[in-house]
């Protein structure tokens, strides 16, 4: 189908399906991420059908959904009685008026140009099915799910199903695009009366019947691991039903008439399913209960599984199974629940079984060994904790004779730098007189603790004076974590959660969001809530409040504090470029092998290879590269030999300085940006790994095709492109992009730090 004749309201490009059940708390952010998806420049209310599904849910969901439904044309509700979420899709694909099918679970998201990706590898192969990853994430951390990753990074380019056996392992329908025509014409549906693992039947069924079948490495799914303790998925709940459900699933597989390697990848996939809810269910259940499911389960495994297969899992599993295939079910239970006795062995000698006698004593061995490691880890965790609790409990006494009580802290990054906003609050507060007394806590080895000098009220991170001082506090001031303070905050948050604490945060966010970190939900379950989240404008504020769940009161609106230290505007051309790249998480523990085979290496080092540095000669320009500290300890792979690019670390130099020297920035997510566009000089946004950045990071908060404030090229060609430009026009930012800059600054007075500390010393 051709985007541009796609007709408003009767067809679209691609229907996705989104069905409902008691999602409330995350339903209006997973019809979002639709909302902002766009094809070939074709916003999503043009051309993307978005099918949402109540399967009779019992919270808020439906008064959501028909809200959503009244303001979008594109939006088609659908209410039924509750029948379980296989129904609910089934619905959907008979009503679905797009080409293709996606399908989206209402508690997960979708990163920025997800179905275009989809779409354009769909068209470039002719794949009636293709597959992409799928990235997991919770409210600490996010991570790739294995089974899609492996198959999404394979590339495969027009491949069938049966010659492919890894494409077994890609379970869920997520992630994927269908043809509708391949769904209609084979009717391909989800299994009815399953809950668990009906999915994957679906997925078979697709694949099995495509044209072919293509996939790449973009991230186009976000799948929110759930952490709700009253409301948890229905693959988080293990009962009866569950090992019925894989059981059922397995037999499902065989119309599809699997050759032998399918086959035994199709009976590892359930029986993985079963052992991963297997101990659970037995810690939860009775002996009596559970011997109901072991004999189900042993007649599944001599009847359909083999004993062969089972031979090829870890001792604990193996052990498990073994007993179950042997109706061995007293010993399995107990197995399953850590409480291993010798008549395991007496069995397996019985059924002289060499690996279920190799298996009893190396999980005996095992048993013994943890054991010993959590007495000895339990041991020096007491010592260190003894250690500094001894510490904290005199600086409790010795606080009492402090007589000052207006005594407020400040730090950033865990105590380990003085260049960024805390430091910048702490700087200007100095020159003036004050209600509280300031301290500033730095790490006394600190690369950075040189720009304390002169300065008084300096703490050293970690000193009884530290300590004493901590306790003696009534104000945290801090930009990362409230371990900026004091390392041992989760210990001891219960002492000082009345004192008030102002988060004043590195940069703006918008680029980046570091969801899962400075959100809401994340900062309190941290027990870090400020009483204040600075921010540099009221439209700053309301992108926090709409995708940070922050109230309207726990906002200030005070500008950055750094900015006061910023001219204005450039009047002197310094004829300097300033590359800043953000680092990569999943890169942090890579050994310098592995980094010089990444995809970061090769696109960081490409930003000084010859055709920018033919461009800094033509132009007369100097490349600064100012690294993350963890790119730092790669820096010896960079080997340069040109005079016009200079390399810093960001933890041992003066960034600012380097901001306010540049004319133009190049830079991927970074929040530096800001400072850079506050004097109105150029950003370049040079976004090369968005897809993966993004779902990593849970996307920016502003769009990047429309609301960035400078040019986002994707390609190398495009970034030199971009740079030239620049150049010629003597760095000189558009209108556009000045306008776009400008909403995030409603102060350009150098007031900012002033305006931060009339907030500090207000009454609560």
């Amino acid at each position: 189908m051709n985007v541009d004749k796609i007709v408003k309201g009767t067809n679209y490009l691609i229907s996705v399906i989104i069905p409902v059940y008691n999602t409330e708390k995350y339903l209006s952010e997973c019809i979002d991420s639709v909302l902002a998806q766009n094809i070939n420049g074709v916003n999503a209310i043009d051309i993307i059908e978005i099918i949402i599904v109540n399967d009779g849910s019992p919270d808020s969901s439906n008064i959501i959904i028909n809200e959503y439904a009244r303001r979008y044309s594109n939006i088609v509700a659908v209410h039924q009685e509750n029948a379980g979420q296989s129904v609910a899709r089934n619905n959907a694909i008979d009503i679905a008026r797009g080409e293709y099918i996606y399908f989206l679970d209402s508690d997960d998201l979708l990163p920025p140009r997800a179905l275009a990706s989809l779409y354009k590898l769909s068209i470039n192969t002719g794949s009636d099915v293709v597959i992409t990853h799928c990235k997991a994430f919770n409210s600490r951390r996010s991570w790739f799910i294995d089974d899609h990753a492996e198959v999404a990074s394979s590339s495969f380019r027009q491949v069938k199903f049966s010659h492919r056996s890894i494409l077994m392992n890609t379970p869920g329908p997520v992630a994927k695009l269908y043809r509708k025509s391949l769904l209609i014409k084979h009717h391909i549906r989800f299994p009815l009366g399953i809950k668990i693992g009906e999915d994957w039947i679906f997925v078979l069924s697709a694949m099995y019947h495509a044209n072919h079948i293509s996939s790449s490495p973009d991230i186009t799914y976000l799948y929110r691991a759930r952490e709700d303790e009253h409301n948890p998925s229905c693959t988080q709940v293990v009962n009866e039903k569950v090992f019925l459900d894989f059981i059922e699933v397995y037999k499902l597989t065989y119309q599809f008439n699997l050759p032998e390697r399918q086959t035994r990848l199709a009976k590892l996939f359930v029986i993985k399913g079963i052992l991963y809810r297997l101990e659970k269910y037995s810690s939860e259940k009775s002996l009596s209960d559970c011997k109901k499911i072991y004999k189900l389960l042993g007649a599944f495994f001599r009847e359909h599984i083999g004993a062969d297969i089972i031979n090829i899992f870890t001792p604990q599993r193996r052990l498990v199974m073994n007993l179950i295939y042997h109706s061995f079910y007293t010993e399995a239970f107990r197995v399953l629940n850590k409480k291993i006795k010798s008549s395991c062995l007496r069995k397996a000698i019985t059924l002289n079984n060499e690996n279920m006698i190799s298996d009893y004593y190396s999980i005996k061995k095992a048993n013994r060994r943890r054991k010993l490691i959590f007495y000895k880890k339990k041991f020096f965790k007491l010592f260190a904790k003894y250690k500094w609790s001894i510490k904290y409990d005199l600086a409790r006494v010795l606080s009492g004779f402090i007589k000052s009580d207006n005594i407020a802290l400040i730090g950033e990054r865990l105590g380990q730098t003085a260049n960024d906003t805390s430091f910048f609050l702490f700087k200007k507060i100095s020159e003036q007189r004050t209600k509280n007394k300031f301290y500033y806590v730095i790490n006394k080895n600190s690369p950075t603790k040189n720009n304390l000098d002169g300065f008084a009220n300096v703490l050293y991170y970690g000193s009884l004076k530290h300590f004493i001082y901590f306790h003696k506090a009534c104000t945290y001031v801090y930009s990362d974590s409230l371990r900026d303070i004091f390392h041992h905050w989760p210990e001891v948050y219960k002492d000082h959660l009345h004192k008030k604490k102002i988060f004043l945060q590195h940069g703006i966010f918008a680029t980046s969001r570091a969801k899962g970190y400075y959100d809401r939900n994340s900062m309190l379950r941290r027990n870090e809530l400020p009483d204040k989240f600075v921010v540099s404008s009221a439209y700053e504020g309301k992108l926090l409040q709409r995708q940070f769940g922050f109230q309207k009161n726990e906002i200030a609106i005070t500008g950055l504090t750094r900015f006061d230290y910023l001219p204005k505007k450039q009047n002197k051309k310094r004829r300097k470029i300033l590359l800043m790249p953000t680092w990569r998480e999943w890169l942090t523990n890579v050994s310098d092998e592995n980094f010089l085979k990444s995809e970061y290496y090769k696109k960081i080092t490409e930003l000084f290879s010859p055709p920018v540095i033919d461009l800094l000669k033509k132009y007369n320009y100097t490349l600064d590269i100012c690294i993350h500290h963890q790119l730092k300890k790669h820096l010896d792979n960079f080997k340069l030999n040109y005079s016009n690019v200079n390399f810093f670390c960001i933890q041992e130099v003066n960034v600012q300085e380097l901001i306010i020297l540049c004319d133009m920035m190049v830079t991927d997510y970074s929040s530096a940006s800001f400072d850079v566009l506050y004097q109105n000089k150029p950003v370049i946004y040079y976004h090369f790994d968005a897809a993966r950045f993004f779902a990593t990071r849970g996307g920016p908060l502003i769009c990047p095709l429309t609301e960035f404030p400078g040019p986002v090229p994707r390609t190398f060609d495009d970034l030199i492109k971009e740079m030239e430009q620049l150049l010629i026009g003597n760095c000189c930012p558009s209108t556009k992009y000045i306008k776009s800059a400008n909403k995030f600054f409603d102060y350009k007075d150098n007031n900012n730090s002033k305006r931060v500390l009339q907030l500090i010393e207000s009454e609560q």
